[in-house]
């Protein structure tokens, strides 16, 4: 477990340090994936070289050549892969109410215990437990890297997805918040435009003369104002009212030609807010009334007509008034520029005045609602305070509520250099509130359209990608398959089965190095067949090699797991117990196998008696070779043998050293034979 815990500790210290130095640089988002490549790619690399140091410094855990460098890029391909998914996640999880610092230690945590659990299943103990083995199969491998691969892709596609909406919803807010400014520069042109020209007619030497009682002025400045009016679309009436409040001139834009209002037709607006209001300003300022509908001898007009009046007053020199310039600017003009921006807009335009009363771009009971005092819908600030709120502290930005997201400017002809130096009280001017609202299907809808095309390419490549993996699996089952059968050959008997002399001398030497290393013990069984040689004889080879199978497998149903069966010769036999209990036990296993193999044969019709001889070496001190145990239980089957077959003699190595050396010695002849 120690060079897990190794690779857990500098897995840990290594992705803290580098998570929190990448992050501190701060870099756009259009590096994040620099920084996630970046940042899996020095873990790879500080992984694969702790794996070089584990495997210099603890040399039990030494894999071969072939095997270790599919062990580096597996290692370094799996750290790379885990550290760009839990980086992918913590991007796509929001985890705004946990502390940075610790979602960077969570993090961190994560990344070096699944790395560490991997290496551990793929590197140290491949085949400790039944699901190491189970996992480190060929077809295992290759599907669960191909689904890590498949599941790293779902990652990107969901983090671009994500990332791609937030742009895709950046940008729409931004080109909403640019149709609103051009909504403004269109606005203010106009009034900009009115202000100018009330300006100008006041000083124009007509209605001079006329102001100075120039009776035959009245028709030139009459005529004046038509021309105005004839050539200003939006301009639906200029007027001349007197300080008393009574108009004087007045030209209304009909709907076929522009008018002169006769005498007795004039009105008297001395209790229109506007006329009050003008009045009270200084000579060269102007006023710009909110924007409301017409009203006419009391009355609303029908149908109705949006108009925003623009005044300034005319005074002689001591500043005594005399009367007003009033340009009535038709709205409607103004708000053609919200429908004309509405076709290019992604969203619904709104226009509100200053108090939240819609203007413009919702339904006709909310429409102009502060114009009656019965039944008026309530306001904005009424439906809905956050966003009223939003619009109070800034007078550009946007709002994302539940259902969607808000985009607002606040109009502000103060602001605007050609009108603001007529100005005479700060915030006297009126100020409109442009709104597009953007519904979040909307949004969502656009980015799917995205995603669509994103999930066809990603499904063809997940496609490909799988296909190429089954075929490579296929390839590597079948080179694996033709290596293993190479291996069984090498290592088994081809009759039975069985581990070859080759293979069970090198497992005795493992066995006899792990018993001394435990202080255990280890018996090894030598078998020969009694009675077989007239087999051979009477029924042919075909018969002696099927006996042979016979018995191979009844012993082979005898054995426990450890335990270890081997043919080392024609009819010879050994196996090998770990660590037995006592000699009780030996005795019993070796009276199980004579008992069994006692039982008659049916070869090509024939019942066959069979006998077995066994010898029994026990190992005690650990300090035998391979071949003194070999030797010394063979010479013990010699021994039962001469007793009269069909049993078995047991000893300890060390009580048979000085006993009957010449038959040891026979025995080792024939085993080097």
């Amino acid at each position: 477990m120690m060079p897990v815990i190794i690779l857990f500790f500098a897995l840990l210290i290594t992705e803290s340090i580098t998570s929190k130095l990448i992050s501190s640089l701060n870099l756009n988002t259009e590096y994040y994936w620099f920084e996630a490549a970046a940042n899996a790619s020095i873990l790879a690399l500080v992984s694969l070289i702790i794996l070089r140091f584990i495997f210099a410094y603890y040399r039990q855990i030494q894999p071969s050549e072939k095997v270790r460098e599919w062990l580096f890029l597996q290692v370094g391909l799996s750290v790379f892969g885990i550290e760009l998914s839990l980086t992918l996640l913590q991007s796509i999880i929001s985890l705004e109410h946990i502390n940075n610092i610790l979602l960077f230690d969570f993090k961190s945590l994560a990344f070096a215990s699944i790395s560490s659990i991997a290496v551990y299943i793929y590197v140290f103990y491949p085949h400790a437990t039944a699901l190491t083995s189970f996992l480190n199969k060929i077809e295992i491998r290759y599907t669960t890297s191909y689904l890590f691969g498949v599941s790293l892709l779902l990652l990107f596609l969901i983090n671009v997805f994500q990332t791609q909406s937030e742009d895709l919803k950046d940008k729409i807010l931004k080109n909403e918040a640019e149709q609103l400014i051009l909504i403004d520069k269109a606005l203010s042109y106009r009034i900009a435009e009115a202000v100018l020209d009330t300006r100008t007619l006041a000083s124009q030497p007509d209605f001079v003369r006329h102001l100075s009682g120039n009776e035959n002025a009245v028709t030139e400045v009459q005529l004046e104002f038509r021309n105005i009016v004839d050539i200003k679309h939006s301009y639906d009436q200029i007027r001349f009212i007197d300080e008393k409040g009574r108009e004087q001139v007045r030209i209304n834009k009909g709907q076929q030609r522009t008018e002169i209002v006769p005498e007795q037709d004039l009105q008297n607006k001395i209790n229109r807010y506007y006329v009050p209001e003008t009045g009270k300003l200084d000579h060269g300022k102007v006023y710009i009334s909110p924007l409301d509908l017409n009203i006419e001898h009391g009355e609303i007009e029908i149908p109705h007509k949006p108009i925003t009046r623009i005044a300034t007053p005319v005074k002689d020199p001591l500043q005594n008034l005399m009367g007003l310039i009033v340009i009535n600017l038709n709205a409607s003009h103004l708000i053609q520029h919200l429908d004309d921006a509405q076709s290019l807009s992604q969203g619904k335009i709104m226009m509100l005045n200053q108090d939240g009363y819609w203007l413009h771009g919702e339904s006709k009971e909310k429409l102009w609602a502060f114009m009656y005092e019965d039944n008026q819908p309530s306001p904005l600030p009424v439906l809905n305070p956050e966003l009223w709120q939003a619009l109070s502290d800034k007078h550009i930005g946007s709002l994302e509520q539940k259902n969607g997201y808000y985009v607002f400017h606040r109009v502000l002809l103060s602001q605007d250099q050609r009108i603001e130096q007529f100005e005479q009280n700060a915030g006297d001017w009126p100020q409109w509130l442009l709104i597009t609202f953007i519904d979040k299907q909307l949004v969502a809808q656009k980015s799917l359209e995205r995603l669509n095309l994103m999930i066809i390419i990603s499904a063809l490549l997940a496609l490909v990608t799988g296909i190429g993996t089954y075929l490579y699996t296929r390839s590597q089952l079948k080179r694996t398959n033709a290596e293993n059968k190479i291996r069984h050959m090498a290592e088994h008997d081809p009759l039975t089965g069985l581990y070859n002399r080759r293979h069970f001398i090198q497992e005795l030497e493992r066995s006899l190095v792990q018993a001394r290393k435990e202080k255990t013990s280890l018996a090894l069984f030598y078998l020969d067949l009694d009675n077989f040689k007239p087999i051979n004889d009477d029924l042919g080879h075909e018969a002696g090699d099927e006996a042979l199978m016979l018995v191979s497998h009844r012993l082979s149903q005898m054995l426990r797991q450890n335990d270890t069966l081997a043919r080392i010769g024609g009819d010879e036999f050994v196996l090998m117990i770990h660590n037995p209990q006592n000699q009780n036990q030996l005795e019993e296993i070796a009276n199980r196998i004579i008992d069994n193999l006692k039982h008659p044969l049916s070869l090509k019709g024939t019942q066959c008696q069979l006998g077995v001889s066994i010898g029994i070496a026990v190992s005690r001190h650990n300090n035998e070779s391979r071949d003194d145990l070999l030797k010394a239980a063979d010479m013990l089957m010699l021994e039962a043998k001469a007793k009269g077959k069909s049993c078995f003699c047991i000893g300890e190595l060390d009580n048979l050293q000085n006993h009957n050396r010449e038959a040891l010695h026979q025995a080792g002849s024939k085993l080097s034979g």
